[in-house]
């Protein structure tokens, strides 16, 4: 049955992580929950709702992670790299978003405007919508120094995207905005061009 509905890749996306073991420890925990989750037609997934609390007891270890604009320890610290995989997946797979938040600074490991963050105690989630009338997976995975995810289904989609963002400095913020381009998969001309988000990035405190 899997192969009948998880034959195409819809989704792809890799991010290279950081040297830090825990918050590769912390990487590998987050792939190994979502890697082979299957989402039924209309079924809407959270970020949240999938790891619940990052916690020692599950093995999370502690490393950096951004608190706002400042730079914390805790555990689960890198769980927001993969959630930034996961979102581009996502996008690229035209599948809905509900729910996506950025971070309070910039993250080096994607373009800004296409990161995705997740924190248990401020409820920041990132949460997507099977729009499709077929089942996905997610396949998720650390190795050779990535985070790689897809999302696979049933492509019937006669286009594919690409996804660009653009950003300004400002005096107190850097601003950026991201678009969804589509392109026919037959001629590869641009069909359409799409608002996707607005992402604010405040400097370190």
């Amino acid at each position: 049955e899997e192969n009948v509905f998880f034959q195409d890749v819809l989704g792809y996306c890799e991010t290279k992580h950081t040297e830090d073991e825990n918050r590769n420890t912390n990487l590998q925990i987050q792939c190994d929950a979502l890697n082979g989750l299957v989402l039924q037609p209309g079924e809407t997934f959270s970020m949240n709702g999938v790891l619940g609390e990052r916690t020692e007891e599950k093995g999370y270890k502690p490393a950096p992670a951004y608190s706002g604009n400042r730079l914390v320890k805790s555990p689960g610290g890198g769980v927001c790299q993969g959630t930034t995989t996961l979102y581009n997946c996502v996008l690229l797979a035209d599948l809905e978003v509900v729910f996506r938040a950025c971070h309070g600074v910039k993250v080096g490991y994607v373009p800004l405007g296409l990161d995705a963050a997740v924190n248990w105690n401020t409820k920041t989630d990132l949460r997507f919508r099977n729009n499709f009338h077929f089942p996905i997976m997610i396949k998720a995975e650390v190795s050779d120094g990535y985070v790689r995810m897809q999302i696979l289904g049933t492509d019937e989609k006669d286009y594919y995207i690409e996804m660009h963002s653009s950003y300004s400095d400002e005096e107190l913020a850097t601003y950026a905005v991201s678009y969804k381009y589509k392109y026919s998969k037959e001629t590869g001309e641009l069909i359409s061009k799409d608002f996707e988000a607005r992402s604010s990035y405040y400097p370190l405190s």
